[in-house]
């Protein structure tokens, strides 16, 4: 093993062959699981506990999985003791270097997967059969999520999360008690919130049960949050979305960020962003070029510095400096300080305090009137166009994280932020402006009416809920980065935030 080494399997990627890819995502469908790294790891245990590997071809045309989603830190070194000692055992080809380990990896996925695949039919799709059958095996199982819910990615020290409890019996009679006659046909369980599809025999009884959503919450004794309605996928059915307690939430971390962002090829052409997975647990995102612009806005402490985070790191995955540069405000000279020493950066720096930040954003403003000439000289509308002409100029994303405390101390930079948000659209800047304070005196009608998407987090009030996202609904989130997101010409969708720590932006960084 001289020439294998643990920095090296952390550092690479892996892949199963096409076949074994399909079967993958449809086992993730089934078991309510998020990302491929947890199929693959189940896949590769299964196989483990088989003899010799089969003496077969297999292409490796399956989507790469990073390594920081397979293996951790803490498990490397055992996983790579298992396939040595697994190739030795059955005289396979020895593992002593990374091809030989990667080629290992993706026999063992490819093997194990079909095993899981025939494990599951042979217990019927039953869920706790199928589990109990994992664990007599002793696979290994610390990110199994519950049927139909979200990767338990541990990311903050918690216990892990109790299994969600089905209410369906619960619910009816509590609907009952609303004078809403209904039957449960199907209870699916997401990351924080349980789905019920709900059979109404009198459609008559939807307006009812839309009004009687805050005492429905009061007779099943939510302590937060509220059940939200939405169309059902059959005739006289509709959707109640239950909020949970928080000791049976899944959390999703960095590494399924990163597992989702290499997903298909690379836009350069796109601002893709994914602020988390949406109720069923699936991953959002959205292309913030399109947008063109994007106002966050919640409470203290429920969790819009994290999203921010999660979506400049998004940002980063995708592009290269080449391609994208980063306009950082921070009044509060902390949250973006992770980022002061990054090749991303436009005009090399983080601009903090109030006067950095004006004369940071008349630099923008001056910049895209350039761009704007450029255009005119090139024949050509937007940057799109320029970039055809193999014109190389990069798209600009500007975060500026807590807009209020600017406008409050200056006036001015709103003016300027207005005609930006305007006009910079085709010049290729866009905006993302946060606050925890939204209220009508710090974001005037002209701000809101030019930022079209919107994402909320958890605020006090209804009103504030307004602010951002023109409705009510904030007010009524859980907290901790849940959140309503709006892109343009869409309804809000739920979101539930990934959870990015400042340990997890530290080390991503020091690999670009």
């Amino acid at each position: 093993m001289s020439e294998l080494s643990i920095q090296q399997v952390l550092g690479s990627r892996y892949r199963t062959s096409r076949a074994a890819d399909k079967t993958t995502v449809m086992m993730m469908e089934l078991l309510g699981l998020s990302t491929k790294a947890s199929i693959a790891r189940l896949a590769i245990s299964r196989s483990l506990s088989m003899g010799k590997l089969p003496d077969e071809k297999i292409d490796a045309k399956g989507l790469e999985v990073p390594a920081s989603s397979m293996f951790s830190k803490e498990d490397v070194a055992v996983w790579i003791g298992m396939c040595v000692t697994h190739s030795r055992m059955y005289g396979d080809n020895p593992v002593t270097d990374m091809e030989s380990f990667r080629t290992v990896i993706r026999q063992h996925w490819h093997r194990g997967v079909e095993l899981l695949r025939e494990d599951w039919a042979a217990c019927s799709e039953d869920y706790d059969r199928f589990l109990e059958t994992l664990i007599n095996r002793r696979a290994d199982l610390p990110e199994f999520a519950e049927p139909n819910g979200s990767n338990s990615e541990s990311t903050s020290g918690d216990p892990e999360p109790h299994s969600p409890m089905d209410i369906s019996e619960q619910l009816v009679a509590a609907l009952a008690d609303i004078a809403v006659t209904a039957e449960i046909k199907e209870a699916i369980h997401g990351p924080r919130v349980s789905r019920y599809k709900v059979f109404l025999p009198n459609i008559n009884l939807v307006d009812k049960l839309r009004k009687g959503l805050e005492r429905l919450s009061l007779v099943l004794g939510l302590q937060e949050g509220l059940p939200t309605l939405s169309r059902g996928d059959a005739s006289k059915t509709v959707y109640l979305d239950i909020p949970r307690e928080k000791s049976s939430w899944q959390s999703c971390g960095f590494s399924q960020l990163q597992e989702w962002v290499t997903v298909g090829e690379k836009a350069t052409e796109e601002l893709r962003v994914f602020p988390g997975v949406d109720i069923m647990g699936k991953p959002f995102s959205f292309d913030l070029a399109k947008a063109p612009h994007l106002l966050v806005g919640g409470a203290t402490g429920q969790g819009k510095s994290v999203c921010l985070h999660a979506l400049i790191i998004s940002l980063m995955m995708q592009h290269s400096p080449q391609t994208m540069k980063l306009a950082l405000v921070d009044p509060k000279q902390v949250e973006f300080s992770v980022y002061r020493d990054s090749n991303f950066l436009y005009n090399g720096q983080v601009a903090v305090g109030v006067e950095e930040a004006r004369n940071f954003i008349h630099s923008l403003v001056a910049e895209m009137d350039l761009r704007y000439e450029l255009f005119n000289d090139l024949n050509v509308t937007n940057i799109q166009e320029a970039r055809q002409k193999k014109v190389d100029i990069e798209y600009i994303v500007v975060f500026i994280e807590e807009l209020a405390d600017l406008i409050i101390q200056d006036r001015e930079i709103e003016e300027q932020l207005v005609r930006l948000a305007q006009l910079a659209r085709a010049a290729g800047i866009h905006l993302v402006l946060a606050t925890q304070r939204p209220d009508s005196k710090t974001f005037s009608g002209l701000i809101r009416s030019n930022i079209p998407a919107r994402i909320a987090l958890t605020v006090q009030k209804g009103a504030e809920s307004k602010i951002i996202l023109d409705e009510n609904g904030a007010e009524h989130l859980l907290g901790a980065g849940d959140m309503l997101v709006k892109t343009t010409g869409k309804q809000a969708t739920r979101v539930h935030g990934v959870y990015v720590t400042r340990n997890d932006v530290e080390s991503f960084l020091k690999g670009k």
